[in-house]
């Protein structure tokens, strides 16, 4: 197993797919991917990493593998949602559109923390590293800096989940203490991705964690928390569970990409949206039809369909879940759909950009993540082979 325990010190944590000083361009990496697949894609800093590390990490086949074979991170789909939030024009069904090289230079730090959910950067334990050639420890691992370090922990962390969800099937696989990689995809941090830590997680408390979670960002975002002090030390409190040990609000968002640093605003709100956007995804969670109704604290937004069950990704096949985080999927919802995803990134982004305080932003969040049955279980779903 390659999951050792990381250190809850500054520069601990990590960072997956977009850098903030990304070269988008899809020709610097001719013959991978198509016009939609502009992220990630290799960067500056990237490349002089390269030049002065120890060994070469960074490779064609790495590449590869990120930019094509891991749907969560070849597919710019929170780009384009939250590009089209933002004010990207487009007809409904057509939201891949929005991804150009213009707009995502625009609104760079941002979509860094769109991004960030699905490829949070940190830091190997140098002291006991993965035991795999292609780690280098003294670079912080993102997907675009280590790509075959990265995908070797990847698929590290969904095998040895389903070893630890067979011993004890009512406790999430990961928790502090193992890489970030391994919680925020298949253990107690699910809920960056609006999914439950573990099958049989009643819905009501992966909420309750979701909730935790993003009055943590909206008060980055809104710059009413500090970045410099220790997150177990903020509020809300209940977040000091699932970061115990010394890690700053800086730690945890930008371990090694140090460009973002001076937008933590930008990529807390970034990390928000992603949240907000994936309970709209099938294989995140269930939702019922909406009603027609308007939120009822806040009624200037008009009501999803409340959620019916929230699903954990560690018992789901990969394949038959990436099938719902792709272009396709997103067409049927918002030619389908009233109000979609994209409406409800705008009503978040509305609020942050208003300066509201979290007990309005709350209301709006009550309302997107409002549950039809609060006791549902969650489980793999439909979502398995």
């Amino acid at each position: 197993m390659l999951h050792k325990k990381e250190k809850c010190m500054a520069g601990g944590l990590g960072f997956k797919g977009f850098t903030a000083v990304v070269v988008l361009a899809a020709s610097l990496l001719p013959g991978i991917g198509n016009a939609f697949q502009v992220l990630p894609r290799i960067s500056d800093v990237d490349r002089k990493l390269t030049s002065v590390g120890t060994n070469q990490w960074v490779d064609g086949l790495g590449i590869w593998l990120v930019g094509n074979a891991l749907p969560m991170i070849k597919n710019p789909l929170h780009e384009a949602i939250t590009l089209n939030a933002l004010g990207c024009s487009v007809q409904a069904g057509s939201e891949a559109e929005c991804v150009t090289v213009a707009a995502i230079k625009q609104h760079q730090v941002l979509l860094y923390g769109v991004r960030w959910p699905d490829d949070p950067p940190f830091a190997l334990n140098r002291s006991d590293p993965p035991r795999t050639s292609s780690c280098n420890p003294a670079v912080t691992l993102r997907s675009t800096a280590q790509p075959k370090c990265w995908a070797t922990l990847f698929s590290d962390a969904a095998a040895t989940a389903k070893i630890n969800l067979k011993k004890d099937p009512a406790s999430p696989a990961f928790g502090p203490g193992d890489y970030l990689l391994y919680r925020s995809h298949f253990g107690d941090l699910q809920f960056f991705h609006a999914m439950a830590a573990h099958d049989g997680e009643l819905a009501a408390v992966a909420q309750r964690r979701m909730k935790s979670w993003a009055q943590f960002l909206w008060g980055i975002a809104t710059k009413t928390l500090p970045t410099g002090k220790f997150v177990r030390d903020l509020e809300p409190a209940a977040l000091g569970e699932y970061f115990p040990g010394d890690i700053t609000a800086t730690n945890l968002l930008a371990t090694g990409i140090v460009e973002v640093r001076k937008d933590l605003s930008h990529v807390a709100m970034g990390a928000l949206l992603h949240m907000v956007q994936d309970s709209f995804s099938q294989a995140h969670s269930g939702r019922g039809a909406e009603t027609g109704a308007m939120c009822p604290g806040s009624p200037r937004f008009a009501q999803p369909g409340r959620i019916e069950r929230f699903y954990s990704y560690a018992g789901q096949a990969g394949s038959a879940h990436d099938r719902e985080d792709t272009f396709a999927s997103l067409n049927v919802h918002t030619l389908q759909v009233s109000p979609t995803v994209v409406d409800a990134s705008k009503g978040f982004l509305a609020l942050w950009n208003e300066g509201a305080s979290w007990d309005e932003a709350e209301k709006l969040f009550d309302c997107v993540f409002a549950l039809q049955a609060p006791g549902a279980a969650a489980g793999p779903g439909p979502f398995v082979n």
